[in-house]
């Protein structure tokens, strides 16, 4: 997860729901982690390569898997204080050896994506941000077998996500172990969560006011103005700032909608 180590604040709360952050630098990485990158585990490897300010080791072997891996590479390689953060759930269940134990698994690490996506966009509601997942694992303790993985979209910024104390607090009387949405809310929050997977910020921002348009227009057109006029709302203290307001926000939500319009257009 793209996040600095300030969301280890959330930690007293999240335990609480079956979950916990977890700071992972390049030697603990190796450690308990390599196979995520296809280098088996081998306490013998000599950790004769040193990364980061902080010179921690790492083998050859997962070195040159680093260097072909995205996004760890960056992660590791790139970086001044070389880390990842890792979200993990703190429970684990047995697996008798029965042959239908890939059932339990599955299972188990559909519960775990649900959960994930869920307090993900909890994160994302409170505070802007870059942030997002790289992929979802499960590893066996004892043969340390990748049983189930799922890749994200890896694009956007490493580590820009960060809370401050107040926010951290006021954070954790808000994170619950699941999101709520009602009739009103589910499309916005669908076209919301859409948004951290598009590059084009033309298309993000079209998306971003379908969001709004779901939420604040009730009608069939004017959107631009419903829109404008219920953020002016929400935005301003005073009439003559909402009349200011509102007119901004028109006339940007119509120059973006008519320029997107204009790039898509195809002459034939």
């Amino acid at each position: 997860m793209n996040a600095d180590r300030s969301i280890l604040k959330l930690n007293p709360v999240l335990e609480r729901i079956g979950y916990q952050f977890r700071w992972i630098d390049a030697t603990e990485f190796e450690t308990n982690f390599s196979e995520i990158v296809n280098v088996p585990k081998d306490d013998s490897r000599p950790h004769n390569n040193r990364i980061g300010r902080e010179y921690k080791g790492i083998s050859e072997d997962l070195r040159r898997a680093l260097i072909h891996s995205a996004p760890f590479g960056q992660m590791f390689m790139h970086m001044e204080y070389p880390g990842l953060m890792l979200l993990q759930k703190t429970d684990t269940y047995k697996i008798t050896g029965h042959f239908n134990d890939f059932i339990v698994e599955q299972a188990s690490f559909g519960k775990f994506y649900a959960e994930v996506t869920d307090l993900l966009l909890q994160l994302r509601l409170f505070k802007i941000g870059e942030i997002r997942l790289s992929q979802l694992f499960q590893i066996t303790s004892i043969s340390r077998q990748i049983t189930a993985r799922k890749h994200e979209i890896a694009i956007g910024s490493f580590g820009d996500f960060n809370l401050t104390d107040d926010e951290a607090e006021e954070l954790s009387n808000l994170l619950s172990a699941k999101y709520e949405c009602n009739d009103l809310t589910e499309l916005a929050i669908k076209n919301f969560t859409v948004t951290y997977d598009i590059p084009d910020e033309r298309i993000r921002f079209v998306t971003l006011t379908t969001c709004l348009e779901s939420l604040f227009n009730l009608g069939k057109d004017q959107i631009a103005h419903t829109i404008a006029r219920h953020l002016s709302l929400i935005l301003s203290t005073t009439k003559d700032q909402f009349v200011r307001t509102i007119q901004i926000l028109r006339n940007y939500i119509t120059n973006v909608m008519l320029s997107f319009m204009a790039a898509n257009t195809k002459v034939i």
